[in-house]
């Protein structure tokens, strides 16, 4: 019976210094030789999924931007944008803390680089992005992103998400880094799409993560895997905690349930 196996990518797939251990890539090539689907499972925006090294490990679809960008087969197949009134409404609350944002879509991410002088993230971007890293337009209608991540490690949380107000999840990792999503929109409601999509019955899905924005899909699929290196949240709410990153962890975990 075939099975869809969904995969983070920070702290997932590779590790902090963006490192893809080999046991990974051939786990996952193994996977796919034994007729299951594998996908990347990404709070990234679909834009910042460039790496070679990573999509060539050979994926069949990309769950992107926490769930409001789905590729198959490298075609997009469902897509949530936020509207001008959103995006002007979420700026102008982002002002009002003082609190820089970056704003990812599906083909660019927009950031001020003013805003984060030589923070290494938007280094990375610079880096790694090219063409597809833009300043932030004046013309708001001109922006076509699916969601936004901003940093402010003293931010009155509880206050702030009041403020961004129901058209908008608000997911908050560590070290001030937040995530700001379309509401009901999540890893969780993705994968339930992808898997009506290719007809994957619920109890043949499984998932691999490390972080806040994992927690609903970890908590979604009939198997759920906590990375050794996840967090204290993450590896309560999985059913099974297999090795860090570094130490074969897909692999593990992958042999685990017998998939490969």
């Amino acid at each position: 019976m075939k099975k869809a196996v969904f995969f983070d990518i920070d702290g997932t797939l590779w590790n902090y210094q963006m490192q893809i251990p080999e046991s990974t890539v051939l786990a996952i090539r193994k996977l796919r030789e034994n007729g299951h689907y594998a996908f990347i499972c990404s709070g990234r925006s679909r834009s910042n999924i460039q790496s070679p090294k990573l999509l060539g490990i050979g994926f069949d679809g990309v769950v992107a931007s926490c769930g409001a960008h789905i590729d198959f087969h490298k075609e997009t197949v469902y897509q949530v944008l936020l509207t001008e009134r959103q995006v002007t409404h979420a700026l102008s609350v982002l002002k009002e803390y003082h609190m820089p944002v970056v704003l990812e879509g599906p083909e660019y991410v927009y950031v001020n680089e003013s805003d984060f002088l030589d923070d290494p993230y938007v280094i990375h971007l610079r880096k790694e992005l090219g063409e597809h890293l833009r300043n932030i337009p004046t013309d708001r209608s001109e922006i076509q992103i699916n969601k936004m991540s901003s940093i402010a490690p003293t931010v009155d949380a509880r206050q702030f998400v009041k403020e961004m107000g129901e058209d908008f999840d608000v997911v908050i990792h560590g070290q001030g880094i937040i995530e700001i999503n379309p509401a009901g929109i999540s890893k969780a409601t993705g994968i339930r799409k992808v898997c009506e999509m290719i007809d994957i019955p619920h109890e043949d899905t499984f998932a691999f993560g490390d972080s806040a924005n994992d927690l609903e899909m970890l908590a979604y699929v009939a198997h759920s895997i906590a990375m050794g290196n996840g967090t204290s949240k993450v590896k309560n709410t999985a059913e099974f905690v297999t090795r860090s990153v570094d130490e074969d962890g897909i692999l593990h975990g992958l042999k685990h349930y017998g998939l490969i």
